[in-house]
């Protein structure tokens, strides 16, 4: 399990428990890390050294940062997250949290019977970005996409009232997958729009910059996007001329994902 240095620091309070009791005292942090793979002692000292450049032992928000680095890229680090998440307290409180953290890794957690699920890691090994743009068979497009879905899905979509589509959401989503849409709080969404309730979601009242919120794109395993003119509805499939592109490209769809954050804060 691979993740950036900014996932990092933001992991960090839930670890040490200063965003999620339990709150891991120094002794409890090296316990916890021992257990995939440190040898670390805590000693009059305090935590083990770590390299600080002015030689003072590290602070638990120092330490955890530099164990969780050195476990980067490795399966450990995914078995003592899903460790940390089995202790939090209040679960259902942090998962939307975590998931914003986690969701532009190709990570996501799912809150299940009451328990905290690790899910994902799509696994890229340098491969080729991939842009695709096709005007006809779109539905059928969307559809093959959604189909492989693995970790998450993303959609923003202005209008939205393909059932045939929305339903293909709602399979993902009861299968597992870390579903979330945002649609335009108006009356063609309220008056003809799908039954959003059926899966998480966010109505989003107007643009950022205060005009409409007319965005059209869907993020996959934050893998894949799906972008382009057409809207999720019977018009758009069924009377007029559209466009969409399939962009295979990790980086692309990191950005979209982080777009989908900032639009429904």
């Amino acid at each position: 399990m691979k993740i950036t240095q900014f996932t990092i620091n933001e992991l960090v309070p839930y670890i040490n428990g200063d965003e999620n009791l339990p709150r891991r005292s120094g002794p409890q942090l090296i316990a916890l890390f021992n257990k995939f793979g440190a040898r670390d002692v805590y000693d009059e000292m305090g935590l083990p050294d770590i390299g600080k450049k002015n030689g003072h032992r590290p602070s638990r928000k120092e330490y955890t940062r530099n164990r969780i680095e050195s476990l980067s890229n490795t399966t450990e680090l995914r078995e003592l997250l899903q460790n940390v998440f089995d202790e939090l307290e209040n679960k259902a409180d942090s998962v939307d949290n975590l998931n914003e953290i986690l969701n532009p890794e190709g990570f996501s957690v799912l809150l299940k019977n009451g328990q905290l699920i690790l899910q994902g890691g799509v696994i890229i090994k340098s491969k080729p970005v991939v842009n695709e743009a096709h005007f006809q068979d779109i539905q059928n497009r969307i559809l093959n996409v959604l189909n492989e879905a693995k970790v998450s899905i993303r959609v923003v979509m202005a209008w939205f009232t393909n059932d045939l589509l929305f339903d293909k959401l709602v399979e993902k989503y009861n299968q597992g997958i870390d579903v979330k849409v945002a649609i335009y709080d108006d009356g063609i969404n309220k008056k003809h729009g799908i039954d959003i309730s059926k899966v998480p979601h966010d109505l989003i009242k107007r643009g950022v910059r205060g005009g409409l919120m007319h965005d059209k794109f869907c993020v996959v395993d934050n893998q894949i996007v799906l972008t382009g003119s057409y809207n999720w509805t019977n018009n758009a499939e069924f009377r007029n001329d559209e466009n969409i592109t399939i962009e295979k490209d990790p980086e692309q769809a990191t950005r979209f994902s982080q777009e989908y954050v900032r639009l429904t804060k």
